[in-house]
């Protein structure tokens, strides 16, 4: 029984340090744009997993060319789209998902 709880015990001590070394993390992004400008946002992603993007406007959620799921190459992502240029002024939200490895929010702004 010892034995069980022994073998119990250092897998799970495995699986919550693979967990806490899963991330996602922002390495660079458009802080601010124009209306009609691009956009760009890049992350570092361990391990590897294949990622998707969501950006989020005021009622709609983007879809522009661009914005398409990927794997990383070395360990980062980079998405670069246009912003429309009737989008609305103000602060919208990005998130990032890859699956085991984690999701990241952020946020960029437009401005007229």
């Amino acid at each position: 029984m010892r034995r069980v709880v022994l073998i119990v015990a250092v897998a799970l001590a495995l699986v919550v340090t693979a967990a806490a070394s899963a991330s996602v993390r922002l390495v660079s992004k458009t802080s601010s744009v124009k209306a009609g400008a691009k956009a760009t946002l890049t992350v570092k992603v361990s391990p590897s997993q294949r990622c998707s993007i969501s950006v989020y406007y005021k009622t709609v959620v983007s879809k522009a060319k661009g914005l398409n799921k990927k794997t990383p190459k070395g360990g980062r992502v980079t998405w670069t789209w246009n912003v429309g240029s009737n989008t609305t002024s103000g602060r919208h939200r990005i998130v990032v998902s890859c699956g085991s490895a984690g999701k990241l929010n952020t946020s960029f702004v437009t401005t007229r």
